[in-house]
């Protein structure tokens, strides 16, 4: 019989769940951004080396903290997501069979800012890690705000597909389609856990061999490839094939 989840008294699901399967799988749901150091323990105690630390929307914790793994064991832990059938909350899954010696799972909760599902950082670290100290996260840029992803149902670009293609196999078909073209050049964190910066935005052309992640279109037509100079295990945008993501 499988692990259940941890609830309150009363049948509702308490803040956090944490369940550890037998093969080392750890999966992770949580509701109450608020109890870190509650999440923390019942990590440890499930053998994830694991520091949890909650700031305020808007606030992130100073860094350098401690020293990041570059090569992070593909599958060790997956990209917080929804929880299926709940408006709030994120889930994710360890494996900690992966972990090495020394390692430690660092998670950083950020609050709602509206009663919304609040944020999360995920990064692996070796050797000491420090405190966090709350300090104020330099203000993103929406970039969903304008573009919108091209490829998927109702896009411009429905049907034809440029994930993980390379620029010189995906500009011919936009050409021809006589699409403006721009690029996003993306900032890529290491070990690349998904997600992704935004290095800049150019109209000039990128090398025929560049990556592209995903294309997105404003409203006056104009594509944004999401691009990285080399290919990477996954797709950074969706952290994972993109499949397991979007259903057309």
């Amino acid at each position: 019989m499988g692990p259940s989840l941890l609830e309150d008294g009363v049948g509702v699901p308490s803040s956090y769940a944490v369940t550890k399967a037998a093969d080392g799988i750890v999966i992770i749901q949580v509701r109450d951004f608020h109890d870190a150091p509650g999440l923390e323990r019942r990590l440890k105690d499930l053998d994830v080396p694991a520091i949890v630390d909650y700031v305020p929307y808007g606030q992130m914790c100073r860094e350098p903290r401690g020293k990041h793994v570059r090569d992070i064991p593909q599958g060790l832990y997956s990209l917080p997501e929804s929880i299926p059938g709940e408006r709030h909350g994120w889930q994710m899954r360890i494996d900690t069979k992966l972990f090495r010696p020394g390692q430690t799972f660092v998670w950083t909760i950020s609050g709602p800012a509206n009663g919304g599902g609040g944020s999360t950082t995920t990064s692996l670290m070796e050797g000491p890690v420090s405190s966090c100290e709350p300090v104020p996260a330099p203000v993103q840029k929406e970039i969903k705000a304008e573009f919108r992803t091209a490829t998927t149902k109702g896009g411009s670009l429905e049907g034809f597909r440029v994930d993980e293609k390379t620029v010189g196999e995906v500009l011919p078909e936009l050409k021809k389609r006589g699409k403006k073209v721009i690029f996003l050049i993306m900032a890529i964190a290491p070990g690349n856990p998904g997600g992704f910066g935004e290095e800049r935005t150019q109209q000039e052309p990128v090398s025929d061999d560049w990556i592209v992640w995903e294309a997105e279109e404003n409203a006056k037509g104009v594509i944004r490839l999401l691009v990285t100079d080399r290919r990477y295990d996954k797709n950074p945008v969706y952290g994972g094939p993109r499949d397991a993501i979007i259903t057309e």
